[in-house]
């Protein structure tokens, strides 16, 4: 193979650009690039063009290099950011979404259901639209800093958001699994006061800190088979440790709660489905790869889950259903070899289509 690999500092932690290894993904990279370098390895084969240049980024203004070869991957921007310099290289890959998205849906929630929550995620929304609007002008009108466009017009090239530390186990029938519902994640981690998020809090916070009362309530009924943990962000320690299990506990779970994060994607969506589990999410937007084909169920607060779980928690035969279903879109829309055949043809045409 004879393209390169590159990531900047968005990813490094502020150390200057690093190239770093082709697929296959090892350890020695980000966790984030798993999925995305699982999809390339068997891309790239598929695509005849020598030499291109894969940077790694979270920064949607600019690159440390542009041209014909280069082809950013631009993972994690959660703002909703147009990449300003689309017009400057060959094609951008992206895993989340560049338009935003509201979070709740207004007819479920309102006027008596309006929570903490949904107020957060209006005014993330209005953010989100400002930011977007913004790198759509600088597209418009790019700075004087970028070079000549290799392009009439940018070639953005999605990609599902996949999975994380999730290592691919053997499948577990509903009726041998031991759990009725697993969660472990950052529920409540410090905001310093010099962030506007200390005042306003954020989506993130409050769909967890919801979900996480409603989890200890159910728990303490002792009617259910839960395995709980809140990860703080500064205790590495415990973090690692349940890490080290997520796989297997996600695997031995019939009903995986996927909670938003600073946005609506999550990798545990995911990864619940990838392990044939009945994923239960905060709403999702409509999207090429997920919602609303896939088979998720949205709820619009947490509260929801203890009716889910007397519903569905011991009934085998409908989990069974889920878990054929779960596993049948992943094979169908998401596994790697799926999407590495759509990006293969995605990036062939974005070679076809660069200005002579």
């Amino acid at each position: 193979m004879t393209h390169r690999f590159f990531m900047d500092s968005t990813f490094s932690g502020g150390a200057q650009l690093q190239e770093i290894a082709p697929p296959p993904w090892t350890p020695a990279l980000p966790a984030e690039f798993r999925y995305p370098y699982d999809v390339l390895e068997q891309a790239l084969p598929l695509v005849p063009a020598e030499g291109l240049h894969f940077y790694f980024t979270k920064e949607a203004y600019f690159l440390p290099a542009y041209g014909r070869n280069v082809v950013a991957v631009l993972l994690q921007e959660e703002r909703c950011k147009v990449p300003v310099y689309g017009r400057q290289v060959r094609a951008v890959v992206r895993n989340l979404l560049s338009r935003p998205f509201l979070g709740y849906r207004p007819q479920r929630v309102l006027p008596a259901n309006f929570t903490r929550l949904e107020a957060v995620l209006s005014f993330e929304f209005l953010r989100d639209w400002y930011t977007h609007l913004r790198s759509r002008h600088a597209y418009a009108r790019p700075p004087a800093t970028l070079p000549a466009a290799v392009r009439r017009a940018g070639k953005i090239i999605r990609l599902p958001l996949g999975y994380h530390s999730q290592e691919e186990l053997p499948q577990v029938p509903m009726a041998e699994r031991s759990l009725d519902l697993f969660f472990a994640g950052q529920v409540r981690y410090d905001i310093p006061k010099g962030s506007y998020r200390y005042w306003t809090s954020t989506s993130k916070r409050e769909a967890r800190m919801q979900l996480w009362a409603v989890l200890l309530e159910l728990d303490r009924t002792g009617k259910w088979a839960m395995d709980l943990g809140d990860i703080r962000a500064n205790e590495r320690e415990t973090a690692g440790a349940t890490y080290s299990s997520y796989s297997e506990k996600m695997m031995q779970s019939r009903i995986c709660v996927a909670p938003r994060g600073s946005v609506a994607d999550s990798f545990r969506a995911f990864e619940g489905l990838r392990a044939g589990c009945m994923v239960v999410a905060n709403p999702l937007p409509r999207d090429e790869f997920m919602y609303p084909e896939a088979p998720i169920l949205i709820i619009d607060h947490w509260r929801e889950i203890g009716r889910l779980l007397d519903r569905y928690a011991h009934n085998i035969n409908a989990l069974e259903d889920w878990r054929a279903r779960s596993l049948a879109w992943w094979h169908d829309h998401l596994r790697p070899e799926v999407i590495a055949r759509y990006l293969a043809r995605e990036l062939n045409e974005a070679g076809a289509t660069l200005l002579a």
